[in-house]
Formats: C-alpha cells, sequence, structure tokens
C-alpha cells in the first residue's frame, strides 16, 4: 500500500527542516532532502516544485502547530489567570522550539520576511482573539483590573514579539527562556511596585 500525499508532504517538511537547520536554506539542495527522507528527488517534486515551496510549508505547519498548542493549552485550565499563564508559558516554548530552526536560517527568514508576517497574520488575529477572551473573563470574574483591553492585548503582543525577535536576530540561543517566561509572570501579576 503506498503512502498517502499527505504522509509524503509531512515526511518532506519533517526530512526538509532537518537539512534546514543543519545547511540553512541557501546551502540546502533538493538532493539532500531527498536523501533524508529516503525519496526519489522526482517523487518530491511531485509533491513540492522547489524548495522555496517547501520552506513556506515549514512556516505553515509550524503557525498552525502553535495555534493548536496554544488552544489546547488554553482549554486545559479553568481561571482566567492560569489561562493568561498558559498562554505565555505555550508562547514561549514554542518561540523557544522556532528560534532553534530560525536561527539557523537568519538570513532567509529576513528574505522570506514578508512572506512570513503575511502567514503570521492568522497567528496574530488568533492570538489576539485569545488574548481578549481571556482578559474578559478575567474582568466578569473580579480576577483582573484592565481599563483598556484592546491596549493591554497589544502590549502583550508586543513583548512575546519583542523577545522573540531579540532572542532569534540577537542573542540566538534562548537557554533562560524559562526565567524569562517567569520573570514576565510575576510582573504581570504582581506588579513591580512594593506594596
Amino acid at each position: 500500500m503506498g503512502r498517502t500525499q499527505r504522509g509524503v508532504k509531512g515526511i518532506v517538511i519533517q526530512a526538509a527542516q532537518i537539512i534546514f537547520s543543519r545547511y540553512g536554506f541557501k546551502k540546502t539542495t533538493m538532493n539532500e532532502i531527498a536523501k533524508e527522507t529516503h525519496l526519489a528527488k522526482s517523487s518530491i517534486y511531485h509533491y513540492f516544485r522547489s524548495k522555496e515551496e517547501i520552506f513556506e510549508a515549514i512556516i505553515e505547519k509550524e503557525i498552525m502547530t502553535l495555534m493548536e498548542d496554544l488552544h489546547q493549552a488554553i482549554d486545559t485550565v479553568n481561571a482566567p489567570q492560569e489561562k493568561l499563564r498558559a498562554f505565555f508559558k505555550t508562547r514561549l516554548q514554542a518561540m523557544q522550539k522556532a528560534t532553534n530552526f530560525y536561527g539557523a536560517i537568519l538570513d532567509e527568514y529576513f528574505e522570506y520576511y514578508s512572506y512570513i508576517e503575511g502567514m503570521r497574520k492568522k497567528l496574530d488575529a488568533q492570538e489576539m482573539k485569545y488574548l481578549k477572551g481571556i482578559l474578559v473573563e478575567g474582568i466578569k470574574a473580579g480576577e483582573f483590573a484592565v481599563e483598556d483591553i484592546d491596549a493591554i492585548m497589544v502590549g502583550f503582543h508586543a513583548i512575546l514579539r519583542g523577545i522573540e525577535y531579540y532572542y532569534m536576530a540577537v542573542e540566538k540561543r534562548v537557554e533562560k527562556i524559562a526565567e524569562i517566561q517567569d520573570a514576565l509572570l510575576r510582573v504581570l501579576f504582581r506588579g513591580i511596585l512594593i506594596r
């Protein structure tokens, strides 16, 4: 019985992600991807016209996986404060995984920046929806004191994107992500003022 189309595409995407991480996008060839998948190059071309198309499929897969992970993390807890904690934790952990991949292909990331940002609009919209839902729920439950939900949502989102950019483009490593996550959540829930 032959492999399904989805199965073969998944194998190619997974293998290409490994190869791109190892050699970078520009140095990777379709031959290397074929070798990693144990498929003929012609078979890969049946599903993807180019390595650029494979790269785009990887980005789309990463974004869809993160959206699913966020949904699942938020759904597993009940209290608004725990939902916000789960949101930040999941988002920062996903960033940690992504930094390993994007760090290896940093030049290509910025070359494909407009495409990636276009794909991320879906993720950004979903993240904002989750944040708004959590904040509204927290206000209704009397747990959060928020005067301007939209401003807080934009601020949270900007913080996450800023951390992501810093660790991907500047630091290029994410060993301290757990410490940053804990510090961010402490400030978020307790503030920085001595009371």
